[in-house]
C-alpha cells in the first residue's frame, strides 16, 4: 500500500473539508462589500450632475461610467455566487471523505520521522 518514505503526507480530509466551509465564508463576505460598493454606485448614478469624467482616453459620460461600472460589478456578483454554489457542491462529497485507519498510522509515521529528536540536557 505505501511504497516510499518520499511520498507526500497526506492532508486531513477534515481540515480540507474546513477549509472548503472558510473559504465559503470569504467568498460571501466579499460577495457582501461587493453588493455595498454596487449600491454606492447607484448612489452616484442618482446624482449625475454632480459627476464629471477625466479627458483621457474616449470621451464618455459620467453617467455612463457610473453604469458600466455597476453593470461590471453586478457581473462580480455573479460569478462569486458561481463560486459559492460550486464551494457548496463541494462541501457535500468533501464531508463524506475520511483516511483509512492505515493510512492515518503511515501519516503519523512519516510525521514522526519529520520531527527532530528530543536532545535531553541536565
Amino acid at each position: 500500500m505505501f511504497k516510499s518514505r518520499n511520498e507526500p503526507i497526506l492532508p486531513i480530509p477534515a481540515d480540507l473539508y474546513d477549509e472548503i466551509g472558510d473559504l465559503a465564508e470569504r467568498v460571501q463576505a466579499l460577495r457582501a462589500d461587493v453588493t455595498r460598493i454596487r449600491n454606492r454606485y447607484a448612489e452616484l448614478a442618482q446624482s449625475p450632475k454632480s459627476l464629471r469624467v477625466d479627458n483621457l482616453g474616449a470621451p464618455t459620460d459620467p453617467r455612463e461610467a457610473v453604469i458600466l461600472t455597476h453593470t461590471a460589478l453586478r457581473a462580480v456578483d455573479r460569478d462569486l455566487e458561481t463560486v459559492e454554489k460550486g464551494l457548496t457542491y463541494a462541501h457535500g462529497p468533501a464531508s463524506r471523505i475520511s483516511l483509512t485507519d492505515a493510512a492515518v498510522e503511515h501519516r503519523e509515521q512519516q510525521l514522526a520521522q519529520q520531527r527532530p529528536p528530543i536532545e535531553r540536557t541536565r
